[in-house]
């Protein structure tokens, strides 16, 4: 692997005050990455385990999920939309956070980060977002106005690279077929499962003779206007719940040893062959494998979905400060000293079509006073944007990740973890890799808490 030299955390430093947290953050404050000379990094460890006897002993690292109340049906329940966004940045690449952000509008797109309009492999790949070997989705379920979502992560296998095959062909497939099962669902939108929506994804792949041969892991979600939400985890992506500035809920990795993640997986038959000759096995796990929890959102909620690419690099509090920082300052968290911290009324407007906009002066001059060519085309662009809540948190994420996996001196969960397995080899630094984060935001219907306007 090849990483970039380290330079400032201008990211999470940014935000000193609102404007510049709304105006600055998304546009601005991201800096393109810079060349740099190579770097020895680690890479993920081969699809492969051959043979056998070589591999190291581990510890069984297959555990359950934090869980709450299963699911099930609650008229008393308040009724919750999800406001969802998107961010990706493909390994090797500048992250443009303007750019790099996808929001989730179901009246205009009912899915997004995948082509389902076109089953050419050839047009599918073209219309793929800038995320590498990562994938993901969002999407309606059904047809209806069920207020229903699926949305997913997915991280194609980089060492199939090795035998000529394209890592990211199996994760942007699995979403795609995944966003396209949700979308067809003619059934309840409560019956539709996380577990399930991955097997039937999985299975299409299995069956898509465009895909010879890869890998993934996978973290899916399906969500209902009740607030329940179903999440399936296999491998080391995954997912954290916050609320009111605190970890209400976080996955654990599935692991087969260190960098060796759970899987789904296609073997082509005469790799296994060859692989049974040598007395080798290779990684080949099943959605049956993936970890089940359900969860309860409430108003003000934000859930997390990540690829390994944010979890080697940012830790669980990492993510909070983060996401604290841009609901406290954009008045979508409120405190006072009688209620502590509270969710906003505000929550509608903020993740709503007008986004961020009212927070900013009506007419703002550029950030930058540059004069190159460059800022001249980018800025007129970028503030014609209206950037909504939920994408500036899924772009602070993307970015902060990814300005972590390029810093040489900041050791990140996977550095460490590194250094527990082989302290010989002194790891030290982030771990670039491809990096996507879809964003979840509860908001409920009539909700008249507190708001910035009458909090202390």
């Amino acid at each position: 692997m090849i990483a970039l030299a380290s330079h400032s955390r201008a990211c999470s430093s940014a935000c000193s005050s609102l404007h510049t947290v709304v105006r600055d953050q998304l546009w601005a404050s991201f800096a393109p990455a810079k060349k740099s000379s190579p770097r020895r990094l680690t890479s993920r460890s081969s699809f492969c385990l051959a043979p056998v006897a070589r591999t190291p002993p581990s510890a069984d690292y297959r555990r359950a999920f934090h869980t709450t109340a299963p699911l099930s049906s609650q008229s008393s329940s308040p009724r919750i939309s999800y406001r969802v966004a998107a961010s990706a940045s493909g390994k090797g690449r500048r992250f443009y956070p303007s750019k790099n952000s996808y929001d989730f509008i179901p009246d205009l797109h009912p899915a997004i980060g995948v082509a389902t309009d076109t089953q050419d492999p050839a047009l599918r790949r073209k219309r793929r977002p800038d995320s590498g070997e990562d994938a993901f989705f969002v999407s309606k379920v059904g047809n209806g106005d069920s207020g229903a979502i699926a949305f997913a992560v997915a991280d194609g296998v980089g060492g199939w690279a090795e035998s000529r095959v394209d890592p990211a062909d199996f994760s942007h497939a699995l979403c795609g077929y995944m966003a396209q099962s949700a979308l067809t669902w003619d059934a309840p939108a409560e019956q539709l499962r996380a577990k399930h929506l991955l097997q039937v994804g999985y299975d299409q792949v299995v069956a898509d003779k465009s895909i010879p041969a890869g890998g993934s892991t996978a973290s899916v979600g399906v969500g209902l206007d009740d607030g329940q939400i179903e999440l399936a985890n296999l491998g080391d992506s995954g997912s954290v719940l916050l609320r009111l500035a605190a970890v209400h809920h976080y996955s654990v990795p599935q692991t087969h040893g260190f960098n060796t993640p759970y899987q789904l997986s296609i073997i082509p038959p005469r790799m296994r062959a060859q692989a049974s000759i040598f007395g080798g096995a290779f990684l080949e796990d099943f959605p049956r494998d993936a970890a089940v929890t359900n969860l309860q959102m409430q108003h003000g909620d934000v859930l997390v979905l990540a690829t390994d690419g944010v979890f080697d690099n940012l830790n669980n509090q990492d993510i909070l400060k983060l996401v604290s920082s841009r609901m406290v300052l954009t008045g979508a968290w409120t405190s006072t000293e009688e209620t502590g911290i509270q969710p906003s009324a505000d929550l509608h407007q903020l993740t709503g079509p007008e986004g961020l906009a009212p927070l900013l002066p009506a007419s703002s001059p550029s950030p930058s006073t540059s004069t190159s060519s460059s800022s001249k085309s980018a800025s007129p662009k970028a503030r014609d944007q209206v950037y909504s809540l939920q994408s500036l948190i899924a772009a602070t994420i993307a970015g902060e990740a990814k300005l972590a996996s390029m810093d040489v001196r900041r050791d990140g969960p996977f550095a460490k973890e590194a250094q527990r397995y082989y302290p010989g080899d002194w790891y030290r630094g982030g771990k670039v890799d491809d990096i996507s984060v879809v964003c979840v935001i509860a908001v409920e219907e009539g909700y008249s808490g507190p708001s910035p306007s009458t909090a202390n």
